[in-house]
């Protein structure tokens, strides 16, 4: 089916009871509205999206979706929850994305990333005292800081390492094959608290899960353009259900 690109206004108030009323409390919103789309729109609901709050046109959601019809089924259904009625007012756009890409074509990009990987054997060696807290952690961590520890334990200092430098190596790896970065940086970062499900028995549990938020903005060619296609669809890296990894597209020098 044709990827379609989702534009969603939301009502931040209704959110904030929403999430409140399910005793969510995240700093990025990614796990409020994870349910919330979930809730209204089932696995119809866009994915990957970005979350825009402070957008100056008005907070919304852009998301992709690959199934239409079933986006459009699952809003015209009624809707229990008032607050959830609230948080969707049932105005969404959706364009329709091109259905092939050309290999070699340029375009301008952002995409809002949690830049993290799992950690291994070679982490876990480099600070042996510590890998008992990762452990019992979400099994991951920032790709700064990993880069960081290989550098203490190759005996060199971990403030040498440049974060931009890692970030963007992170990203490029996850594009090889796909897309070539021609020029790009980092935007945007902080350390931001999430909220996650753990999935232990007796049912779904959240949990608080601190870690990096970054925005990455330049420019990039198609590779595959079947790969680059389906990367669309599913988003890059970890987190994509939750307001990460949506690659929003552009002409060249128009990024964001």
């Amino acid at each position: 089916m044709t990827l379609h690109l989702v534009r969603m206004p939301l009502d931040l108030h209704a959110l904030a009871s929403f999430a409140a009323a399910h005793g969510i409390d995240d700093d990025d919103g990614g796990y409020a509205l994870h349910r919330a789309l979930r809730d209204r729109f089932g696995t119809a609901g866009p994915q990957p999206f970005r979350f825009l709050p402070d957008h100056r046109s008005g907070p919304h959601l852009l998301g992709y979706t690959a199934d239409r019809p079933a986006l459009d089924d699952a809003g015209a259904l009624p809707v229990a929850d008032d607050l959830l009625a609230r948080v969707f007012d049932g105005s969404w756009q959706a364009q329709a994305m091109p259905e092939a890409w050309r290999e070699g074509a340029r375009y301008g990009f952002e995409v809002r990333v949690r830049p993290v990987v799992r950690f291994g054997k070679s982490i876990r060696a480099a600070r042996s005292e510590r890998a008992g807290a990762w452990q019992r952690s979400a099994g991951e961590i920032d790709a700064y800081v990993a880069a960081g520890e290989r550098v203490v334990a190759a005996g060199g200092d971990a403030r040498e390492v440049d974060r931009e430098a890692v970030y963007l190596d992170w990203l490029a790896r996850r594009l090889e094959g796909v897309a070539t970065l021609d020029m790009a940086g980092l935007r945007q970062f902080r350390r931001a608290r999430a909220r996650r499900s753990t999935h232990r028995p007796g049912g779904a549990r959240t949990r608080a899960v601190e870690g990096p938020d970054a925005v990455m903005a330049g420019t990039l060619s198609v590779v595959d353009r079947h790969a680059f296609a389906q990367m669309l669809a599913r988003g890059i890296g970890r987190h994509a259900a939750f307001g990460y990894g949506m690659l929003l597209l552009s002409a060249p020098g128009r990024a964001g």
